[in-house]
């Protein structure tokens, strides 16, 4: 197995290797999920289990992770070439909702940089903000209530009812 092809020197070259191996290693994710995919819906249920991901050198869990990925990846919300080089991260990606993650287009997050403590950290800040959203949206639902009723007792009355 050929695993650098000439010995970096300068730090910049450490960085380009390290990095052109890095993205190989992305493909390498993608491609077991999509093989990982593959073999659950080819194999049946109990021989799935039993053959494959118990022989594998990862935990189900892991297993269940990149076969989401590649899923997720290879059904294209994102271009390829803006996901970020973990599939762990592809993952957390994944889970987003549509309107969170369209806020993390919008915001820039999805970018091949992108690191799974700082999404995870994205998402707890959102998560933080969301009571304050769902009282402001309380309050306005209870005025336009207030509104209907005055509204009702309006045309009650003027109907006579």
């Amino acid at each position: 197995m050929q695993t650098v092809k000439l010995e970096p020197q300068r730090p910049e070259d450490y960085v380009s290797e390290i990095s052109r191996l890095w993205r190989r290693a992305q493909g390498a994710f993608l491609e077991i999920g999509r093989l990982l995919m593959r073999a659950k819906d080819m194999l049946p249920h109990g021989e799935y289990i039993a053959a494959v991901e118990a022989e594998l050198p990862f935990s189900s869990r892991t297993a269940y992770q990149l076969r989401e990925a590649a899923k997720w990846a290879l059904g294209g919300p994102v271009p390829m070439e803006r996901l970020p080089g973990s599939y762990s991260t592809i993952y957390l990606l994944s889970t987003l909702e549509p309107p969170l993650l369209e806020a993390a287009e919008q915001e820039g997050l999805i970018r091949p940089e992108l690191k799974r403590a700082e999404l995870i950290e994205w998402r707890r800040i959102r998560a933080d903000k969301k009571p304050a959203d769902a009282h402001e949206r309380l309050a306005r639902l209870k005025k336009e209530r207030a509104r209907l009723d005055l509204e009702i007792a309006r045309l009650e009355a003027e109907l006579g009812g």
